[in-house]
């Protein structure tokens, strides 16, 4: 009987060990910086089984800024942090595969959707705050809706950063220069005075 608790003591200090299990993939986050901006949502993406953070740290900088403005990693990070796309208690770092709840995070506050009752009571306060925006995103058909810590692969990015597009042109979230018309009309050579 003692020998069950000892042994029972040792598999509970195994597992709460090791943890959760993270998958580092530098190699393929180095190539997601590197290739251009159409060959990375295009081409470099879909063939991608995991995104890693770097990449999609990039996507999400190019979905809230409509270009690829920044550089490097530590850029986007700062970008996203500064602007509340992200959290700096996930810790997320650079090489390591990305969950769909912190996409769905990201994608939420980029498309300024308020949300629930759930997502603002608890969400914004940290507590299921991925898993409420996963929630959110299925309500508006941008994502579906699977658990939140699943890793997210690079079609599925791709799919979500279309789908998070359409919705912006949709809400009229894009910025869009204002034409007076009658400067347009007036200043064209064929117009008559």
């Amino acid at each position: 009987m003692l020998q069950r608790a000892y042994l029972l003591i040792i598999a509970i200090g195994v597992v709460a060990g090791t943890g959760c299990s993270q998958v580092s993939r530098p190699e393929q986050a180095q190539q997601g910086e590197q290739v251009n901006a159409d060959a990375f949502l295009h081409e470099h993406l879909q063939r991608q089984p995991m995104v890693t953070v770097s990449e999609a740290y990039r996507a999400l900088t190019m979905l809230a800024e409509g270009e690829d403005k920044y550089d490097s990693f530590a850029s986007r990070e700062e970008y996203l942090l500064q602007h509340g796309f992200i959290r700096h208690e996930w810790k997320l770092q650079r090489d390591m595969a990305i969950d769909r709840g912190s996409v769905a995070y990201a994608v939420v506050q980029i498309l300024k959707i308020r949300g629930g009752v759930n997502f603002n009571a608890l969400g914004r306060l940290g507590i299921g705050d991925r898993r409420y925006a996963v929630r959110e995103l299925a309500y508006v058909r941008i994502m579906q809706e699977t658990p939140p810590y699943r890793f997210m692969s690079g079609a599925e990015l791709v799919d979500v950063i279309g789908n998070a597009d359409a919705y912006m042109a949709k809400e009229g979230l894009y910025p869009q220069e204002l034409l007076k018309v009658e400067e347009g009309l007036t200043n064209r050579p064929d117009a008559t005075k």
